[in-house]
């Protein structure tokens, strides 16, 4: 007798590999972008502590990131009031003297302008989260400072 698989044998781990894949892929994809959105509010709770304690000093917010006593690993800051990450363009460009305002947008992808991430600071202290597009069900409630 010859020693080997059939034609038939190979069709069905080819056709369970498939049906594995074709499960986990989506799982992943969800998981990838759970600790995307994760980073961007992250980066984004960081900048809110930053700010608040700068507030303190200064009785005002402040759009430029050299002033803050924080560092951002991994990414590149300017003085205009953006950031970028690797997965997000950070734009804090509505901050006001009272009032700390800043939106997280995913780029890449099949990602659109209203696929964001926010937060707001009063210069009460009051802190208000927003998520907007695909992160309403990726972030939820789920959200802490």
């Amino acid at each position: 007798m010859n020693k080997g698989f059939t034609l038939i044998e190979l069709l069905v781990v080819v056709l369970i590999i498939g049906i594995l894949a074709a499960v986990a892929l989506p799982q992943y994809t969800k998981a990838v972008e759970k600790s995307r959105a994760a980073e961007a509010m992250q980066v984004l709770g960081d900048l809110a502590t930053a700010e608040q304690i700068y507030y303190m000093s200064a009785n005002k917010f402040t759009k430029d990131f050299s002033l803050l006593d924080l560092t951002f690993p991994g990414a590149c800051t300017t003085v205009s009031g953006e950031l970028e990450t690797n997965s997000f363009n950070v734009d804090c460009k509505d901050t006001t003297d009272s009032i700390f305002t800043c939106t997280a947008t995913r780029k890449g992808g099949t990602y659109t302008a209203t696929d964001t991430i926010g937060i707001q600071v009063t210069n009460e202290g009051a802190i208000s989260r927003t998520t907007g597009g695909k992160f309403n069900e990726l972030v939820g409630t789920q959200w802490h400072i």
